[in-house]
């Protein structure tokens, strides 16, 4: 299992034209299934993990944010996909970011190894010239304290042990494990941190993306907000980041340091499934990839994720299984569907407590191309929002209503949401929300996880 965070999902699709510079995310797309149309369960990274994890809906965990932990709510009693295999007699490891605080699900695994979050942050102290290749992060107040991005030294992450960024010395650890000789089967998860912030990655992955050749994102307009509710309008926060970002100037900068760090971790990617197809394991093993949540890079005038827009929910998803077909399907497909899935293909009986996904094994096997259902995602108590293969319904906890019509409008730039003609389409989807929301479990203040009240008065 493959991780990595934070990636904008209309950047790369199987097929279609991007801006990327990503040969091993093309490589991945081209064998197994992938899901052109895959979702998180929460645009945040914590209640995403946390559901991928426990195959539990965050209205049903109560984890909503990433300042809540799993272990102080019920859901600590769950047992985690890598637990099961545990339990099963698999060798689990777990190297980076897999669960959002990788310290408290070690026990998990036979063999486990974590970086600190930021992802250089280990690194310069070792050697004082490079703070003068960072770009200073001139967006820290209004973003986070690691919207940044620079250009490291060209020999940066090659030869040097004391110079590798923490996604290479992970893959590192994935290579290592690929190598060795097993008397057992394993569960291997490695978890890239980038391309989340900050975005500091050496001079050759800059010069694969020039800035004369960068443009704003096709799904950006203007006037985008303008016939939102309150809590969409508050959700996208219009005044804060992106404001400075156009006043700034750096939006094109912000893009070629996020490109950039995607190219870095393509690499990586790569590295690892070459160790991969070298090894003993390569016609036995299953390989699941996938990015936790999604990311704006500007669309509706927001930047990170933390809404219930397309452009945060949707995520990289694609499993490969021996003996499987190659396929792409558009089935709206969830992250919390891996841990069904993984059981049937392994042959493991369920965990005690209740899994919220849909089995997608008919799917992989080309049985058919349908989940069964719409997909739920969930971005605190009782705001939610409903895909299926056309339409996006979001609901917030006062009532006010959002409605895309995928078909006709793909960036979102058209609410639907007050047409009487719609009435019908809202009520259908409408069936597959929550029917109770599990509390919160503390107040939040962090990563603009809070929800303001005033955005539903």
């Amino acid at each position: 299992m493959i991780i990595i965070d934070d990636a904008a999902p209309s950047l790369h699709n199987v097929g279609q034209k991007s801006p990327l510079n990503t040969p091993n995310l093309q490589r991945i797309g081209s064998r197994g299934t992938w899901f052109s149309q895959g979702y998180c369960n929460a645009p945040c990274c914590n209640p995403s993990r946390n559901a991928l994890l426990s195959g539990v809906h965050a209205s049903r965990s109560g984890v909503y944010y990433n300042s809540q932990k799993y272990p102080e709510t019920w859901i600590r009693h769950a047992e985690t996909v890598p637990a099961r295999f545990k339990r099963a007699g698999y060798l689990t490891a777990g190297y980076g970011k897999v669960a959002h605080t990788m310290k408290d699900s070690m026990p998990d695994y036979t063999e486990g190894y974590v970086r600190p979050h930021n992802s250089t942050e280990h690194v310069t102290h070792r050697d004082s010239d490079l703070r003068q290749h960072i770009i200073p992060g001139t967006l820290r107040e209004s973003v986070g304290k690691n919207f940044t991005w620079g250009i490291l030294p060209d020999d940066w992450d090659r030869d040097d042990p004391q110079k590798f960024q923490q996604d290479t010395e992970q893959a590192n650890r994935a290579i290592k494990l690929l190598k060795k000789e097993h008397d057992r089967p394993f569960f291997l998860a490695c978890g890239f941190w980038r391309p989340h912030v900050t975005w500091e990655v050496p001079q050759r992955y800059y010069d694969l993306h020039s800035i004369h050749e960068i443009d704003v994102p096709p799904g950006y307009h203007p006037f985008d907000l303008e016939d939102l509710p309150k809590p969409g309008r508050w959700m996208a926060k219009p005044d804060s980041a992106h404001a400075n970002i156009l006043k700034s100037g750096l939006w094109r900068r912000c893009l070629q340091g996020y490109y950039a760090s995607m190219s870095y971790i393509d690499e990586q990617i790569g590295r690892v499934l070459d160790a991969l197809e070298t090894s003993p394991y390569a016609d036995n093993t299953i390989v699941v990839f996938l990015s936790d949540n999604g990311m704006h890079l500007g669309e509706k005038h927001h930047w990170l994720k933390y809404t219930l827009w397309e452009q945060a929910t949707g995520v990289f998803l694609s499993i490969r299984v021996p003996g499987y077909p190659n396929q792409h399907l558009d089935t709206p497909t969830s992250l919390i569907d891996i841990y069904p899935t993984l059981l049937t293909l392994c042959g493991l009986e369920p965990p005690e407590h209740q899994l919220d996904g849909v089995d997608l094994t008919p799917v992989l096997a080309g049985e058919r191309t349908d989940r069964g259902r719409p997909v739920l995602s969930t971005w605190g108590r009782g705001c939610h929002a409903v895909r299926n293969h056309r339409y996006r319904y979001i609901r917030y906890r006062n009532g006010d209503e959002e409605l895309y019509d995928h078909s006709a409008d793909p960036h979102e730039w058209k609410n639907l949401a007050s047409q009487p003609k719609y009435s019908s389409v809202k009520a259908q989807l409408a069936e597959y929300l929550p029917k109770s929301d599990a509390p919160d479990t503390r107040k939040h203040n962090e990563d603009g996880s809070e929800w303001d009240e005033r955005a539903f008065k």
